[in-house]
């Protein structure tokens, strides 16, 4: 199963019942969502990272042997 990005809200929502489970005087339990905010914000961080390292992975065999500006720039200025 594959999760799909948090909605906003849902992370406000987090961030506010957090504060006020906090305002009640329930660090415990404030440090767990917390713990859980940081974990899906990092989450989504670390999914991205991944997406992009696949990328430059994938993307090797396009860029090699790839002509640099300077030869680009030699090859259309010769006669």
């Amino acid at each position: 199963m594959v999760c799909q990005p948090p909605h906003p809200d849902s992370l406000a929502a987090l961030r506010r019942l957090r504060e006020e489970v906090r305002q009640r005087g329930d660090e415990c339990l404030a440090l767990l969502l917390a713990g859980l905010e940081m974990y899906t914000c990092i989450g989504r961080e670390w999914e991205l990272l991944e997406t992009m390292r696949k990328f430059a992975h994938d993307s090797e065999d396009m860029v090699r042997n790839t002509p640099s500006a300077a030869e680009l720039k030699k090859l259309y200025e010769r006669e």
